[in-house]
């Protein structure tokens, strides 16, 4: 065992032996899932109301999520902010919307699955760091993100509504997006959408960056009371995106599309089980990116294009029973992805696709069923306790594997596989176990300790098992025959909660057998497994100085290592503190946002040097004209810093192999309107 596990377990062993004989207040486990509720897009630690402030500008789901402490978010231009948690992020999140899973269809990450979800929409964000809960489906070892849309609370008249209106300077940032609802007690139909168009900011050095974007989102939400015990909802929402600039990329996206839809079906006081929740969801991406249709970024005459598509469907059954003392979760789910993606040459650029290249993703399917159980038990007055289970079988295949591509034949996926793994392409099955065991003491002075226990299976993703791309010498091959991650983790929290001071501090650890892990080796990036750790602690806190000033203070940091070396896309220490002034229709305040210096990277995948510190200054201010209107605005970047978070493009683009790091925006001023009825 690492003697981090034991040093941390040794301190698990000491807080109990602290605690004493008198009862604190009722705090549940799920206490230690920090929730973020996003529709205001304030930045405050724990809760986010449609009163509060926005303290800056954000272009997507991904970027939003950097306020919350222990998470960061890699930017490779204007729109698709890939989420991280504690030095975790693609196949490692969970990222869930109405109960609806989606993957995207580019192969180089343009379009994390958080860039089709329409944040404007959605009335709260549930932020899991870690593995808590065994619930929301297979994996999930770096966290869970929960975006979902809640009953609207309509005026005697029977509808609400809000519409919105923002700029930003330096990109030319144009939003405007509206939500509307209407309906009774026995049920209601809700309309909205949003349109966002930008054009290239520059950096605090004055240098455009490429990052302009066209996109919309719209969507609908329809429930109806069967009865007084029952609850049909359908969810349908469609995101377009168009023209979106890449600085981290070397193509760009000409399009990116996504429609969703969500059937839920709730049950109150079905026999024995007080709730029963049946979801059914499905998502369908398309993609396309070329380096000609948006900027000619050719030397030659001939371009490159790579059309893609990823199909998501499956569901949950989810059975809730509540006791005295616990509550029990019991259910299945399923989930279905089918990714293809080809890479063409375009003679003369006009879209004819002369020559099939690469078949990248070579119609990979994947597929997994779990079952699981929960149980959140209080033991007595001051102890609840969380026991979690769940078993999943998981299938995956390229069904297109020996098909030939074209001109190249000879370098069909299959042939690759086995020219860099000595493996053949035929169907991979596993079975995984998964685990929570969780613990929760409160203590007389409005004090928390929490300790959470957790094995979790992680499958390899499409490109680890699967992708195949040859082209102009280079190669990007997977490994069909990877292991799954086994991710065992330990997550201690304390936290309080008295008068005008309160605080959480968390220390964290994974062990990570089979890590898989990206590397080079000639001009061929490649896949492995090797053991790895990852660990780090997170602090936040909250001060009321008077009734009217308030400070808050966020600090995080992650360390990985494994066998071969520092683990990529690892951020360093980070932190924001903010200071707000609230006078009753108005408030000012600032946020001060600092990194320190990363030395540790990987050199296969981050840029090939440290990255700086840097320090940033943000000004916010809002002011309710009456209680339907509301201005805000604000000026990010104050003293037009150029600067560079360590979690960047890197060199993950197959197309551009040469590591990039986008600087952010330099100094923007901004204006958001918001009417509410």
């Amino acid at each position: 065992m690492d003697c981090r596990i034991v040093i941390l377990a040794s301190l698990t062993l000491a807080a109990t032996s602290l605690a004493t004989a008198s009862s604190g207040p009722e705090i549940d486990h799920s206490l230690a899932i920090e929730l973020v509720e996003v529709t205001a897009k304030s930045l405050s630690r724990d809760e986010l109301s449609s009163e509060a402030p926005v303290t800056r500008p954000t272009h997507d789901a991904g970027e939003l999520l950097r306020s919350v402490t222990g998470m960061t978010a890699l930017r490779r231009g204007g729109r698709g902010f890939d989420p991280i948690i504690r030095g975790q992020s693609q196949a490692n999140l969970n990222i869930i919307a109405n109960g609806a899973f989606s993957y995207g269809a580019c192969p180089g990450r343009m379009d994390p699955p958080s860039t089709y979800i329409g944040v404007d929409s959605f009335d709260s964000v549930s932020v899991i760091k870690g593995h808590r809960s065994v619930i929301y489906g297979a994996g999930g070892s770096g966290g869970t993100l929960l975006f979902e849309h809640r009953r609207p609370e309509l005026s005697a008249a029977g509808f609400t509504g809000s519409i919105t209106s923002g700029y930003t300077g330096n990109s030319d940032l144009k939003n405007l997006g509206a939500d509307l609802a209407a309906g009774n007690d026995r049920g209601y139909l809700r309309l909205f959408g949003a349109r966002k168009r930008s054009g290239n900011y520059r950096d605090g050095n004055g240098n455009p960056v490429a990052s302009a974007f066209d996109s919309e989102t719209i969507g609908l939400v329809a429930a109806i009371d069967i009865n007084p015990r029952s609850t049909l909802e359908i969810n349908h929402e469609r995101a377009s995106e168009e023209d979106i600039w890449y600085a981290g990329n070397g193509m760009d996206a000409v399009y990116a599309d996504s429609a969703s839809t969500t059937v839920k079906w709730r049950q109150r006081q079905l026999g024995p089980v007080d709730e029963l929740e049946v979801t059914l969801y499905r998502s369908d991406v398309d993609h396309l990116m070329d380096n000609y249709t948006v900027r000619n970024r050719n030397t030659v005459a001939d371009g490159m294009a790579a059309p893609s598509t990823s199909d998501t469907w499956g569901g949950r059954v989810l059975a809730i029973l509540l006791r005295d003392d616990h509550e029990w979760r019991f259910g299945l789910d399923h989930r279905a992805n089918d990714r293809g993606a080809n890479l063409y040459m375009d003679r003369g650029t006009d879209g004819s696709y002369d020559m099939l290249v690469a078949r990248i993703w070579p119609d990979v399917r994947q597929r997994q069923t779990g079952l699981f159980a929960e149980l959140d038990r209080r033991i007595n007055a001051r102890d609840t306790l969380r026991l979690g289970l769940r078993l999943d079988t998981f299938e995956s295949r390229a069904a297109d594997a020996t098909i030939s591509t074209g001109m190249m034949g000879s370098a069909t996926p299959a042939t690759l596989y086995r020219e860099f793994y000595g493996s053949a392409a035929g169907d991979q099955d596993d079975m995984g176990v998964s685990a929570v065991v969780g613990w929760d003491r409160t203590f007389a002075n409005n004090m928390l300790f929490s300790v959470n226990l957790s094995r979790s299976v992680r499958t390899p993703d499409a490109s680890e098992q699967w992708i195949a791309r040859r082209a102009g010498g280079a190669f990007w091959v997977g490994d069909p025959e990877l292991a799954a991650e086994i991710h065992h983790q330990l997550d201690l929290t304390l936290m309080r909660s008295q008068g005008a001071l309160d605080w959480t501090a968390t220390v964290f650890v994974d062990e990570v057998a089979d890590y898989i892990e990206r590397y080079q080796d000639g001009n061929a990036d490649l896949y492995r497994n090797s053991g790895a750790t990852l660990y780090g602690t997170e602090l936040d806190g909250s001060l009321h100085i008077t009734d009217a000033l308030e400070a808050r203070l966020g600090l995080s940091w992650t360390r990985g290592t494994g066998d071969n070396g520092d683990l990529a896309q690892i951020a360093p220490l980070e932190a924001r503190l903010n200071l707000d002034y609230r006078q009753g229709t108005w408030g000012i305040g600032a946020e001060w946002v600092g990194s320190a210096r990363q030395t540790h990277f990987n050199p296969a995948i981050d840029v090939d040097e440290p990255t700086a510190g840097f320090g940033v200054l943000h000004l916010y201010g809002h002011w309710n004209v009456n209680t339907d209107l509301i201005v805000e605005a604000g000026v990010e970047n104050l003293f037009d810093r150029n600067y560079a978070y360590h979690v960047n493009a890197g060199n993950a683009d197959p197309f551009y192999p040469d590591a990039v790091r986008v600087n952010e925006p330099g100094r923007q001023s901004w204006v958001k309107l918001r009417y509410q009825f």
